[in-house]
């Protein structure tokens, strides 16, 4: 198979800060475009009557695919009765007197039960950073953009949710936190809940979420995700995935130095501390710790600091676009550490290999929380998990393989991908055994009380109180090498064992 993105794409993408549209920040709590897709997978306009079919945004990709209403694959999820630690019962009912509650009615039926619920839809709502030109946005955050409609219209396509369909309403806040705070106030009159996507405003959002009582299925990044009782984190936090891959590190590849990329934000510093101190308990001498911006133009300063250091290995906590830009800068250097790189938050279809160039094969391991299909030296059992399937049958139906210049191989998207799929589907699941009366707190009620196995290697649990507490979800992880492959531009993945397990 070709792979349609060049390298003088990919390259663009990384280092074109120049030419990439910048996006600013909404001034005076302005909004940024808010769009929703409907279920017949056009997009309407989010303080519209749902299925409007008019566009709030023209130059925006349509993440909406025209359903085929083949016969569904095998379910990706399953739902498993646990008994809540710490406690039962939701944190909190909604306000009373909240936007569009009504009383049920006698018979039974559907009704206006809560916020973004009536008789007939469940809206359900995500803020990304689809227009971040410069940080890889469109490629990134429009991959599970598409994969959360198409996982809304296959449950929709198979009966939809106790007789009610989903609608799914999307708001871009180009990757400014300001912007995604519009995004939320505007969103959150109109949607249930919020499913995984892209947005760093999950770090800062929590007070208000507190007030508001949202339930909000996150992309996990942030330890903080985990200690609100709102958040439902559907990906390890980067800490966690910090103290697994230096363990991992330590106990295999065992360097006598290494050198720590980190994003700087206060996650992934921490992330970088944590590691640091694994590093220090392994007599392992940390010789260089280098913050990058995640719009970076250039890195090639950064290259020169670590070779100056020279450290046996590189461990990042950063985020794909400056990651690639320094690839790229240690490439034109010619240098390399002798044991490589280990790094968070670049798993994904091998189609993306381009954006880091042929300098990572056999270079770069990552760590992320799902088992990837189509790797090398991975188990037949593995690779045919129902998640898996489920995601690959979802990519042939509704979304196809090309996003933004990239066509891909095995199945389209990411390790922030996978979660939306794993989640949105755990939605449904969950709305669905609440029938009529689908309230918010009787939905976190259910998501602490239960665990989830989302057929990919991970099973999901958010006990009460304590939506990290031990046994944590991601306590095992899984580690991918890029290497040559036999198709999309010759990358490929391979997997590395043993898998990294927080022990």
């Amino acid at each position: 198979m070709t792979n349609i993105f060049t390298l003088r794409q990919a390259r663009f993408w990384v280092a074109s800060a120049g030419v990439a549209v910048a996006v600013a920040a909404c001034g005076g709590g302005g909004s940024g475009s808010l769009s929703g897709t409907s279920v017949q997978g056009g997009s309407s306009q989010g303080n519209a009557a749902p299925n409007t079919g008019s566009q709030a945004n023209p130059a925006a990709p349509n993440s909406g695919a025209q359903a085929n209403p083949a016969a569904p694959a095998p379910n990706g999820t399953q739902v498993n009765p646990a008994a809540p630690a710490g406690g039962t019962g939701a944190p909190g009912a909604p306000k009373p007197g909240a936007p569009g509650i009504a009383p049920p009615p006698p018979a039974g039926a559907n009704f206006a039960s809560d916020v973004g619920v009536t008789a007939t839809q469940i809206n359900i709502g995500i803020i990304n950073i689809a227009s971040a030109n410069r940080s890889l946005g469109p490629p990134i955050a429009l991959a599970s953009q598409r994969m959360t409609d198409a996982v809304v219209h296959y449950i929709n396509d198979t009966g939809g949710v106790a007789g009610r369909k989903l609608n799914l309403l999307t708001c871009d806040d180009g990757g400014d936190v300001t912007r995604a705070r519009a995004c939320y106030e505007k969103l959150k009159t109109q949607v249930f809940a919020f499913v995984p996507s892209e947005t760093f405003v999950t770090d800062v959002i929590h007070d208000t979420l507190a007030k508001d009582k949202v339930p909000w299925m996150t992309w996990g990044w942030f330890k903080s995700e985990y200690t609100d009782p709102y958040m439902f984190p559907c990906h390890a936090n980067g800490m966690r995935e910090a103290s697994n891959v230096a363990k991992w590190i330590a106990n295999n590849t065992k360097p006598q130095t290494v050198g720590i990329l980190y994003l700087n934000v206060s996650e992934d510093i921490a992330a970088a501390d944590v590691a640091a101190a694994v590093f220090q308990q392994h007599n392992i001498k940390v010789v260089q710790r280098i913050g990058q911006e995640w719009d970076s133009p250039d890195e090639s300063q950064h290259v020169l600091a670590m070779r100056v250091a020279n450290p046996d290995a590189i461990v990042s906590f950063s985020w794909p676009a400056p990651v690639a830009k320094f690839f790229h800068d240690a490439q034109g250097q010619n240098w390399s550490p002798p044991k490589g790189f280990f790094a968070n938050h670049l798993t994904g279809d091998p189609g993306y290999g381009p954006i880091f160039g042929d300098y990572i094969k056999g270079h770069v391991t990552t760590i992320t929380s799902w088992i990837v299909p189509g790797a090398q030296g991975q188990s037949a059992a593995d690779e045919g998990l129902p998640g898996l399937t489920f995601w690959k049958m979802l990519t042939n139906r509704y979304t196809g393989y090309d996003i933004v210049g990239f066509h891909l191989k095995y199945a389209m998207g990411h390790h922030i991908t996978q979660s939306t799929i794993a989640c949105t589907k755990i939605f449904g699941d969950v709305a669905r055994t609440l029938g009529p009366n689908l309230t918010r707190a009787r939905f976190i009620q259910a998501l602490e009380t239960q665990s989830f196995d989302t057929g990919m290697g991970v099973t999901l649990k958010w006990p009460h109180g304590d939506h990290g507490q031990e046994p944590y979800s991601f306590n095992k992880e899984y580690l991918y090498q890029w290497v040559q492959g036999d198709a999309d531009q010759g990358f490929g993945l391979k997997r590395v064992q043993p898998d990294p397990v927080n022990a």
